[in-house]
Order: C-alpha cells, then structure tokens, then sequence
C-alpha cells in the first residue's frame, strides 16, 4: 500500500512536471503565433492602406480617363461636321497658292523689265551727268586742269605749222624765240570778243536750263573759231607752250581778280626764282628793251603785271589761282601767291 501510493505520488508528480512542461510549450507557442498575428494585422493594414489610395487614384484616373474618352468623343464629331470645311478651305488655299505663283512669274518677268530700264536709265543718267559736267565746267571751274591740252591733235598741229617744234631742247634761245612766236600768233590770230550767253546744264533733265554770260572756250574751240576772251586765249597759249614742250617744263594759266572783274593771261616759272608773263589779250608780255623774252625777278615781274592792270581793274588786284594740265592752285592774295613761288 506504501508503495503505491508512493508510486501514484511519482506519477502525479512526473505527470505535473509534464503538464507544466507542456503548458510552458504551449505558452511559447501561443505568444509565437500572437506575434505572427499581430504582424500580419500590421500588414493587413498597411495594405488596406494602399488599397484604400489604390482605389483613390483608380477612380481619379478613372475620371480623367472618362474626360479624355468624352473630349476624343467631342473631337471626332467636331471633325466629322467640318471636315468638308477644311477640306474645301485646304483645296481653295491651293487655287490661291496656284494664282500666286502665277502672279510670282509675271512679277519675275516685270522685274526683270524693270531692271533692263532701270540700268538704261543708269546709263542715261551717268551719261547725262557726263553730259552736264562738261557743259558747266565751262563756267563753274570744277575741273580746271581738263582745259589745258597740249596733246590734242589740232593744238600740236598749230604749234608745229608755227613753230616747226623744238630742234634742240637744250638750246633755251630757241626756246624763248618760238614762245614768243606763238604768243604773237595768238595775239593777231585770235580775235578778242566778249563772252556772250552760255546755257547751263540742270541737275536733271527736268530741270530749267539758265544761261551765263561768262564761259571758258578748249584750245581747240577757240582754234576753230579764231575768237576768245582773255582766259580763253590764255588757255590756248598755255596748251600750245606745254605741247611745244613736250609737256616736260610748266606753263600754268595766272587768273586775277578785282572787286568786279579778273584777268587770266599766262605765266612760265624759270629756274633762280624768275618768271615770265603772256598776256596776249592785254598785249602785255615780259621783255627786255629791245622786246626780247627775258625772264625777270618773280615778285618783280608780279608786281609790275599787276601795276600794268590797275587802270583797268577796279579795286585791289590780287593774285587768284594758277592751274595747268598738271596742277591747280588757288590763293587768298597776291603776297601768299608770290610766297609759294619762292618756295617750288
């Protein structure tokens, strides 16, 4: 009896033990499995979460997907009804597009017109003002040096048929003998006559032609018509001393003014600061006693040529400008004119 009790005491105790074993497992397990449960509930609502904002943005995109289809919806039926429109305003522009380029050729064409008389009329107009600058710089002196011309065929025919030409152009005796020659041909050959009206060329052909009462003669001109005033005997003179010369030695055109009037005659600079003056229309010329050419002191012979004007010349004479084919040089007065000389 002892023993059985004692071995049912065991038994209740090791069946205690076990129970409490188990319960201790079990307790493991269920705290386990609870904290599976709550991070699957975390889950769950992590992902109700983003079913809730899944759902959000379905139905937004939904909406924006429904505005879309209406607004494709609306956009076919809109080009349903005007696509006859377009189609005749696309085939209209066409026919324009069509004239245009037809309007674009005869325009080419008109042009091209244009252009051929516009460059006629360019060469009208250049010629015109061709035309023009020689006609008026008889009198406006634009182009002073273009009167001097020792090269023109009837001035060195002159010259030759008068003096035979220079022989020996170191020989200055037959030099000064034959510039003496031609300033008495000039002298009786050509008839002293005044200036008479000259028409002035306008700007443009429009224009009114004016008339002037004082010009400027070619050495040819005034060859031809054996007439001229003082500037245009001096021109003369002066072209057919620079062709005598070969144009190697200067002869220059001297122009002086009063308060009303001027003079032109010629003068030739010589070497040792002399000079010599042709005035054939004032029948005037530097000479010695015995008539020969002889060249005299520059401010000298000015001075006295000056002198030989002033019963003519109203006011204070003055030294205005000299000019040849190579040269054109104006002054403000005959002291500036002298100090230039002095100085070439």
């Amino acid at each position: 009896m002892l023993k059985t009790k004692a071995v049912g005491k065991s038994l209740a105790v090791a069946l205690t033990i076990i129970i409490v074993v188990l319960i201790s497992s079990l307790a493991g397990t269920i705290l386990y499995y609870n904290s599976l449960i709550n991070e699957k509930n975390t889950q769950i609502k992590s992902l109700s979460t983003q079913k809730i904002q899944l759902q959000v943005w379905l139905e937004n995109n939904i909406t924006q997907l429904n505005s879309i289809i209406r607004e494709k919806e609306m956009l076919e039926n809109w080009l349903k009804e005007n696509k006859t429109y377009y189609e005749q305003t696309i085939a209209s522009l066409q026919n324009q597009i069509t004239s245009l380029n037809k309007k674009i050729l005869e325009l080419d064409t008109e042009i091209k017109s244009y252009q051929k008389y516009k460059d006629e009329y360019s060469i009208y107009t250049r010629e015109y003002e061709n035309l023009k600058d020689v006609v008026n710089q008889r009198f406006d002196q634009s182009n002073v040096k273009a009167f001097i011309t020792p090269e023109d065929k009837i001035v060195s025919d002159t010259v030759y048929k008068i003096t035979g030409g220079w022989s020996n152009p170191s020989d200055w005796n037959e030099f000064w003998k034959d510039v003496k020659t031609m300033y008495n041909w000039v002298l009786n050959n050509i008839k002293y006559r005044n200036d008479g009206l000259y028409p002035m060329l306008p700007p443009d052909p429009s224009g009114k032609i004016e008339f002037e009462n004082e010009m400027w003669q070619f050495a040819n001109e005034t060859l031809n018509l054996r007439e001229g005033d003082c500037e245009d005997m001096a021109i003369l003179l002066c072209s057919m001393i620079r062709c005598y010369v070969n144009s190697k030695y200067p002869a220059e055109v001297i122009i002086i003014y009063g308060e009303s009037s001027g003079h032109a005659a010629v003068q030739i600079p010589v070497s040792g600061y002399k000079l010599v003056i042709l005035d054939p229309a004032g029948k005037y010329y530097t000479q010695d006693i015995l008539g020969n050419i002889v060249p005299n002191d520059i401010k000298t012979e000015i001075n006295k040529w000056l002198n030989y004007w002033k019963p003519k010349i109203e006011g204070n004479i003055q030294v205005n400008r000299i000019f040849s084919d190579t040269i054109d040089k104006e002054f403000n007065s005959t002291n500036e004119y002298i100090t230039w000389m002095y100085s070439r």
